[in-house]
């Protein structure tokens, strides 16, 4: 079984993103975050990815439906149903040919030996970085995917790494925060109030175990303003722009202020 094989399988099976990150690239990882520690004989890790659906984010960016859209089609019903039969496919495949591979979703058990980590294992395995805003980027869709993995005994030619640089002179996350969550010290990522986040309306979703986001921020103010800051840069584009009219926000007391969009902003 080889590299294409592998994205053939991961194609047929739903995947929107497939990268290899070979022994090379995590091999002197600590015990904590080592995929070694989970499969001692691991030669590479696949990384798959599906996107979530822009449609998805439309409910919480009109304020009018945040669970039937975002939070079982962008999140429940993704991350536990869609994805773990992607995953388990592909592993499937790879079992019958003689190796072994152990699925698994993006997030951990609070307090497991093993905390593997997704984003990481991602950039590594050349699907993209994490930005600023401590989101996963990616070229073809920016913020909207969620990551699964493989651990496989398999050895695999891994993909060249990619920096989209996204994140370049953009704060578009920092500045849409109406809570004021972030704050840009000038290292790579904003550091981040998580006591604040916790208490935001704005369309954050507290996350089950072994969810990618253990606290899903991608619909929120902040994630829905890098959707519109990179929606011109990704490839997955669309006819429409995402925001076509005035941005809800609530602060901790649950207030609500709508922003009229600018002259540039209109779609």
């Amino acid at each position: 079984m080889q590299r294409d094989d592998i994205i053939r399988l991961a194609q047929e099976a739903g995947a929107d993103l497939i990268g290899i990150a070979p022994e090379t690239r995590w091999s002197g990882w600590s015990t904590a975050n080592n995929p070694r520690t989970l499969l001692p004989t691991c030669r590479s890790v696949i990384v798959l990815g599906r996107r979530i659906l822009r449609g998805t984010m439309r409910g919480i960016e009109e304020g009018t439906n945040f669970h039937a859209t975002y939070h079982m089609f962008g999140a429940d019903w993704m991350e536990h149903t869609f994805m773990p039969q992607m995953v388990h496919a592909v592993a499937h495949s790879i079992e019958a040919a003689g190796f072994e591979a152990v699925p698994l979703l993006g997030g951990n058990v609070p307090g497991a030996a093993v905390q593997l980590d997704a984003k990481a294992l991602g950039h590594a395995a050349g699907l993209g970085e994490v930005g600023k805003g401590g989101f996963f980027l990616s070229r073809k869709y920016g913020h909207r995917q969620r990551l699964a993995m493989i651990l496989t005994d398999l050895a695999l030619e891994g993909d060249p790494l990619d920096e989209p640089g996204f994140c370049r002179d953009c704060d578009a996350c920092l500045q849409a925060c109406p809570l004021q969550a972030y704050r840009d010290t000038g290292a790579a990522q904003f550091v981040r109030n998580d006591e604040l986040c916790r208490q935001c309306a704005n369309g954050t979703k507290r996350a089950p175990a072994l969810s990618f986001e253990s606290f899903d921020r991608m619909a929120a103010s902040c994630g829905r303003a890098c959707l519109v800051a990179l929606e011109s840069k990704i490839e997955n584009r669309f006819q429409a722009p995402f925001r076509k009219r005035a941005v809800w926000t609530r602060d901790l007391d649950g207030k609500c202020t709508v922003t009229p969009l600018t002259s540039k902003e209109q779609p």
